[in-house]
């Protein structure tokens, strides 16, 4: 049996990522923002799976002092922790700067996830050899670093800050495995598909209306976490980019060393102090 840790489980890749390794026996970690959506949930795959082995967690990416207290209360609770999915994410129509100063989705779909994952290399180093899946989207591709936009656009529009905010979390992603080399954690993102998730709740009606009708189901989309999550870690790869259960071609500024090593200086500096890496 592992401790699986999953963020964003109320719905979706999460849920279904969440009922079907419950399924399989393992502890299942569920940390969410919304306590009552979150609750329900669990109790859906408890009667779907007969699982005892559910927990919660409170955890809202768009606050780094959340995301620090969610870690603490694992690690009181679990020395070891066998998988963490960072599977929570989001696209914003409008522009939000958090109450750390940044721009929502820079912040929930990258930032915050570094940082949760650094908080929490206690647990996984306990547990090596063990994973970390980083789940992105194949719009990382489209994406275009603009720094100067992490705490607010010039002119902001969702899809070029979404699309950035995935180039950042799969260049990150990258750079942590190669950082994190020889201690048994292996660090990969991968891309799910394009799924009928609660992510196009944000997407106005119109746009909700045709997506839905040609957006994969959340099980198809769960296929590629689920393919990692059952990988031997002490084989697996490790800085690799996933695609319908395969190896796929990144952005090439994921590729690039000096690019990478430049936006984690920048991204580690928000979050100081982090883990010497």
């Amino acid at each position: 049996m592992k401790t699986i840790l999953i963020t964003g489980t109320t719905n979706g890749i999460g849920k279904v990522t969440a009922q079907e390794l419950a399924a399989q026996g393992h502890h299942i970690v569920m940390a969410n923002r919304n306590r009552a959506k979150a609750e329900a949930a669990l109790e859906q795959i408890r009667t779907a799976t007969g699982s005892d082995k559910l927990e919660l967690l409170d955890l809202d990416l768009a606050s780094l002092d959340s995301v620090a207290a969610c870690a603490r209360a694992f690690l009181e609770r679990h020395p070891r922790l066998d998988i963490l999915i960072n599977n929570a994410g989001l696209i914003a129509q409008e522009e939000v700067i958090t109450t750390d100063g940044f721009e929502l989705q820079f912040a929930v779909n990258a930032l915050a996830q570094l940082r949760f994952t650094l908080d929490l290399l206690p647990a996984l180093e306990a547990a090596a050899p063990s994973q970390v899946i980083f789940v992105t989207s194949m719009m990382h591709k489209y994406g275009k670093l603009v720094e100067s936009s992490f705490r607010g656009w010039e002119k902001y529009a969702a899809q070029p800050s979404y699309n950035q905010s995935k180039l950042v979390m799969t260049m990150l992603a990258r750079e942590l495995a190669q950082r994190l080399e020889g201690r048994g954690i292996a660090v990969n993102a991968l891309h799910p598909g394009a799924v009928n998730t609660g992510i196009l709740d944000d997407y106005p009606k119109w746009q909700q209306f045709i997506l839905r009708r040609v957006f994969i189901a959340p099980e198809k989309g769960a296929r590629t976490t689920l393919h990692l999550a059952g990988m031997d870690p002490a084989g697996m790869p490790t800085g690799k980019y996933f695609s319908s259960c395969k190896e796929a071609a990144p952005h090439k500024l994921v590729q690039d060393d000096s690019a990478r090593a430049a936006l984690w200086a920048t991204c580690t500096g928000f979050l100081q102090p982090v883990a010497n890496l």
